[in-house]
């Protein structure tokens, strides 16, 4: 049998196993150590040492012969101990956390933000060689006066608000004290605002100058970004204004200039008022056609003069540019949920602009080139949804300024505060740990060792990592020798332990066991490598395989520069500005010269100014070596930078050229007084080619083959780094942040992003089968279509916490705190609805005919929340029906099916007056008590009775919704809203999808939270209904309507009555969160309702 150890019986089943055992897991918890450490010396045959705490009877027992699944149900499942005072503590989930770059320090972050949790958990990060950071690290070179080297060019963008945040309260926590450098975070960074962007055209490379304005703002409040609708509306104003205001200045010059000039007032006015929920379908596509209409005419009206006039022909490609994504996202009924620009990730950007109308000017441009430039993806492509929602996010969304420079290296900057705080937390980290491979458990469900390397070994057992460079703790190019057993030899080695490709030998092997050292796993290693620390996982899992081959990385290489004259004296622009868009490979460059004093540069030095340079190297086609490219790289670059600055400076640093355009070489600063290209030496050149350090590319089609960090298919394993997919699928700090969040959220944390997109879930990675109708089945394809629908809608009051636990039940618990939904009223509707006619939308199935329908249903209102300033705040109105009933096995079978509806075949009567519901039985299938004697049988489940005595002035459901909620909402805002949606366009319903698994049938094999509209299409009339309607239930076992909605025993008076007649269309829904699995432990249900609650 697949995993027997040392005597394990081959027929024995897990089952059996677990009974066995249960009067030895009881005994043994008592009197024994804890548990865990029990489960660890069975796996290895060690018990002996336990034998201090065991009980006599249990001595005689070999714990070496217990089956190894019993040792690991302990492991995964540790549990209380009692302390010397009898008093029950939690024993510490034990968390390894593999990576030390921004993800994993995120994750860190959030997994230990309160006490509870640092009671909770256990962390320890492990990480190769002597740094923090990742991708972001950098050093301080004790060897070329302190200076610092990065690995490329980092600029923080103003919308980066869950980087910004998380950064801002880790320099609070950190409480500096006065007069020290860099206290607070606003100390850290300055703001930029001046971009160059490069432009080819026929005369030669031009520039693009632009000024973005800033404000006294700052990113980091913890304040929600805009969404993308009404990000995208900011852009189109901004853009409609700048035309208008180039356009009225040339009234009366060009002809037609009048009228466009009105008609662009009137799109602009049209823009401004309309509501951003109601541009969908045909109001959309009406728009798109003005808009196009508009584009047609400018471009008719300009295209002589775009040419001559370069302000001009800028103004049309922002213009054109604008345009066309915004017909490009109407057409494609993009607005709505934020998930749906995931949707265009299949076209490349500049594909996808040609598709919608673009001309080549507008799609050559720099400001279009400027993006893949800066994503690092100039001739392997961009998907159009990341690439819209990132120009949108940097153009609209950014607070303050839309760059932010780091006011010394991103080490001391970022990485070393991050490190203080948590290891004052209580974090753990040990350095010069290289993870060699995830093993898994012979079942394939769970990661079960992780192989590690020991580079080296502290001598007082912790390295200390920092040193101090004027007043900042700041990270060494080498180890801090003098602290290594094996410093000496390290250093007379030269060994590069922080390379993947390193030949020092391990000085030992140490390997992590599951329960024993940890319980779950962050893997924050980035995606190039891998396929050698995971291979195991990547051959158990075809999603993990997908991603490997799916999700490019690429090299890219930096460049820095310390100069002898001051910048202002060598750009062709005094703004020190960001250039972007020039000449590859190095077409990204900054002036960084505000080091200098952090530096600590003295003007005796002669170091007058610092630039930076990046680019990529390829396009992401070129595998990951498993052998040492760096000094082919190396030579490569020092012959690419030569060719770069003898070619090409001249044109963006004219003051620092000859005659010729090339570098003078003397303005380069070196030390030890070299000439001519020999000065290189002294600067800092770098390719980023180690498998970690390679850029994550956002290729078209590739987004729906990363794993979500929440998704990673084994137990206990989540993932982070900006490799993994949260919706906001970039290559960034703020990807990466984001990523290591929503890591810690799946493990317990309470955290909450800004700027989070809905994701869709990595459901399917490849096509979905084709689904097979079989005869009988009547599940026929949605949309669905309800026509001739008379409904009475009942109010009944309930208490709010009882609505409360059934929504965590049922929804918040399974989210696992991906979405939280609170009661929005004290109330909920009891709805009986009759449909003459019930069909299918679909054009196949609509050939299938229809069917008359009697539904009745609970309807319980609550907010679906998202994060704030202040905490939750409401986001939209959802219903959700946790008890339906149906008069057909079609309704039964499709609603529960396709949505989610927890729907029951039952009888029922019903006697109308007119439009008044007067009598309703439902009668069905129920159980009246939950032991193994009941016998299911057929009873009334609900019955409804009206009396037409009038109790006084008719009011309508909206007046008494109005009533009931008011005093929770003085305002009147939730309330209306409640109140409009219930005879609204549209309303939300939010469902729980599941089907049990074949084979563990106490799991899910689907389980999902879906969203999906009713859309009423003709509304023929509504109103109050007089006279007082009493509801009764039965309370059965298998119907407790008293405790799950929080109802009186046995029935109650309905408040209000209101009756509708019209027609409507059940859309198809999405997934709001998908469970995949990636996370599992005994306390996972209790985790989720302690986010919930």
């Amino acid at each position: 049998m697949a995993g027997r150890r040392l005597g394990q019986p081959e027929s024995m089943s897990w089952g059996e196993i677990t009974v066995a055992y249960i009067p030895l897991i009881s005994l043994v918890s008592e009197n024994c150590a804890p548990l865990h450490a029990l489960g660890a010396g069975m796996r290895a045959g060690r018990g002996a040492n336990l034998t201090q705490s065991i009980p006599a009877p249990l001595l005689a027992m070999r714990f070496s012969t217990l089956p190894l699944s019993f040792g690991k149900f302990i492991a995964m499942h540790p549990p209380s101990h009692r302390s010397t005072t009898g008093r029950t503590t939690p024993r510490r989930e034990k968390i390894a956390i593999l990576g030390g770059g921004m993800a994993s320090l995120s994750a860190a972050f959030a997994l230990t933000d309160t006490a509870a949790l640092r009671e909770r958990y256990e962390l320890t990060v492990y990480q190769d060689g002597w740094l923090l950071g990742g991708k972001g690290a950098s050093v301080r070179n004790r060897d070329a006066h302190g200076r610092i080297e990065e690995h490329g060019l980092h600029v923080w963008l103003g919308y980066y608000e869950n980087a910004f945040t998380l950064l801002r309260r880790c320099y609070e926590e950190l409480g500096r004290p006065p007069g020290a450098a860099m206290r607070t975070l606003r100390d850290a960074f300055i703001k930029h605002s001046a971009i160059v962007v490069g432009e080819q055209t026929p005369r030669g490379w031009d520039h693009w100058s632009v000024n973005f304005p800033e404000s006294d703002e700052w990113p980091g409040d913890g304040r929600p970004l805009p969404g993308p609708t009404e990000s995208i509306r900011r852009a189109t104003v901004q853009v409609l204004r700048y035309a208008m205001d180039w356009w009225n200045q040339r009234r009366g010059v060009l002809p037609g200039v009048d009228d466009v000039a009105g008609q662009l007032r009137g799109l602009l006015k049209h823009v401004l008022t309309i509501q951003a929920s109601l541009l969908v379908g045909k109001a959309a596509r009406a728009l798109a056609d003005s808009v196009r209409s508009l584009l047609d005419r400018l471009r008719a009206l300009a295209r002589r003069d775009l040419e001559a006039d370069v302000h001009l022909r800028r103004l049309w490609v922002v213009l054109e540019f604008s345009t066309v994504a915004l017909i490009g996202i109407l057409r494609g009924g993009v607005f709505g949920p934020a998930d749906e620009f995931e949707a265009l990730d299949e076209l490349d950007f500049s594909d996808w602009l040609r598709k919608h109308g673009a001309s080549e000017m507008t799609v050559s441009s720099g400001l279009i080139r400027a993006f893949y430039h800066l994503a690092f993806c100039d001739g392997a492509g961009a998907g159009a949804g990341l690439a819209l929602l990132g120009m949108i996010r940097m153009f609209t969304c950014y607070r303050g300024a839309i760059f932010y420079k780091m006011r010394a290296g991103m080490g001391e900057t970022v990485f070393a505060p991050l490190y203080e705080v948590l290891r004052r937390r209580g974090v753990r980290f040990e350095f010069f740990h290289r993870v060699e491979r995830l093993e898994l458990s012979t079942d394939q469900r769970r990661v079960e060792r992780i192989v590690i390397g020991r580079q080296a070994t502290p001598r007082a057992g912790e390295y200390h990592p920092l040193i101090d460079v004027g007043g900042l703790p700041c990270w060494p190019e080498q180890p801090l020798y003098d602290q290594l057993v094996e410093g000496e030899a390290l250093a007379r080695h030269g060994a590069k332990l922080a390379s993947f490709w390193s030949n020092w030998p391990h000085v030992g092997q140490r390997t992590l066991h599951l329960g024993e050292d940890f319980q779950h796993v962050v893997l924050g290693i980035s995606l190039g490598a891998l396929p050698f620390i995971a291979s195991e996982l990547i051959a158990a899992s075809p999603r993990w395989q997908r991603m490997v081959e799916h999700v490019k990385t690429v090299r890219t290489v930096s460049m820095q520069l310390w100069v002898t004259t001051p910048i202002g004296q060598l750009a062709s622009n005094a703004d020190a500005p960001v250039t972007t868009a020039y000449q590859v490979p190095l077409e990204t460059w900054a002036d960084m010269s505000h080091l200098i004093p952090i530096e600590g540069w003295k003007e005796r030095d002669g170091v007058r100014g610092i630039l930076y340079a990046c680019g990529q190297l390829g396009n992401g086609d070129e595998p990951v070596s498993a052998s040492d490219p760096r000094a082919g790289d190396r030579s490569a670059l020092e012959g690419v930078a030569r060719g770069f600055l003898e070619e090409h400076l001249g044109h963006i640093w004219p003051g620092g050229a000859d005659p010729s355009g090339s570098l003078q070489w003397e303005g380069l600063f070196d030390p030890e007084g070299r000439t001519g290209p020999e000065r290189l030496r002294a600067q800092y050149l770098r390719v980023n080619a180690e498998p970690s350090d390679r850029y994550v590319l956002s290729l078209p089609g590739s987004q729906k083959h990363r794993i979500a960090p929440d998704e990673s298919g084994f137990e206990g394993l989540v993932l982070a780094g900006d490799w993994t997919r949260t919706g906001y699928d970039l290559g960034c700090i703020e990807a990466a942040t984001m990523s290591g969040l929503m890591a810690a959220k799946a493990l317990g944390a309470p955290v909450s992003l800004v700027g989070e997109v809905p994701r869709r879930r990595a459901g399917p990675a490849v096509a979905l089968p084709r689904y097979v109708d079989r005869p009988g089945e009547m599940a026929l394809r949605s949309p669905y279509v309800m026509e001739e629908v008379s409904m009475t809608a009942l109010v009944l009051r309930a208490r709010r916490d009882a609505l409360g636990a059934l929504l965590d039940r049922y929804l918040n618990v399974p989210a696992r705190g991906h979405v939280r939904y609170v009661p929005a009223a004290p109330f909920v509707v009891l709805a009986a609805a009759f449909a003459g006619r019930a069909f299918s939308g679909d054009p196949e199935h609509r050939r299938l005919g229809y069917m008359p329908e009697t539904d009745v249903a609970f309807w319980v209102p609550a907010w679906a929340m998202r994060s704030g300033k202040r905490g939750l705040i409401p986001e939209r109105l959802v219903w959700f029906l946790p008890h339906v009933f149906v008069s057909t096995g079609a309704a039964a079978a499709a609603g529960r099916e396709i949505y989610g509806f927890p729907k029951s075949v039952v009888e029922t009567e019903v006697r109308r007056s007119g439009h008044a519901l007067d009598y309703l039985s439902v009668v069905g299938e129920v159980l009246e008590r939950n032991t193994p004697e009941t016998c299911g049988t057929r009873a009334r489940i609900l019955e409804v009775a009206r009396s037409h005595a009038s109790p006084g002035p008719l009011r309508s459901v909206a007046e008494v919704i109005g009533e009931v909620v008011r005093p929770l909402d003085p305002s009147g805002e939730w309330a209306s809203s409640i109140a409009r949606s219930f005879t609204a366009n549209e309303v939300t319903i939010a469902f729980l999808k599941q089907f049990r698994d074949v084979q563990h049938t106490d799991r899910a094999c689907y389980q999902a939270i879906i969203e999906a509209k009713a859309a009423v299409q003709t509304l023929r009339g509504y109103g109050p209904i007089p006279g007082t309607f009493q509801v009764s239930w039965g309370d059965h076992a298998s119907h407790p309507f008293t405790t799950d909605l929080g109802l009186e025993p046995g029935g109650q008076a309905a408040i209000a009555a209101t009756w509708v007649d019209f027609d409507f269309v059940m859309e198809s829904g999405r997934e709001i969160f998908r469970a995949d699995g990636g996370v599992s432990s005994a306390s996972e249900e209790e985790r989720a309702l302690s986010k919930a609650g």
